[in-house]
């Protein structure tokens, strides 16, 4: 499953008013923990580069939030949550 449809069947889904800022960039990339963490990575980056659009920052941190949270979901998930779920840490303590 891509990210683009995963994110698209999320129950519940992503509130309306807030769906622009949880658009995967690459929507194509299979679900993974890797992949959505990289999406909190992008996310986080454009709260810090300052996008244009109004109060653009705040909404980019929540986006990152959002997919760190749905890489935990997904950790929790596979095969081995307890090392996913360091490497996350690991990775986001940084």
């Amino acid at each position: 499953m891509t990210l683009g449809e995963w994110m698209d069947a999320r129950v519940p889904p992503v509130p309306e008013p807030f769906r622009a800022w949880m658009v995967p960039e690459a929507p194509e990339a299979r679900v993974s923990v890797g992949a959505l963490a990289r999406e909190a990575e992008a996310s986080l980056e454009r709260a810090v580069q300052g996008e244009a659009r109004p109060r653009g920052g705040a909404f980019d941190l929540l986006a990152a939030d959002g997919f760190l949270t749905y890489a935990c979901e997904a950790a929790l998930e596979g095969e081995n949550p307890a090392e996913a779920l360091d490497e996350l840490i690991r990775r986001f303590a940084s």
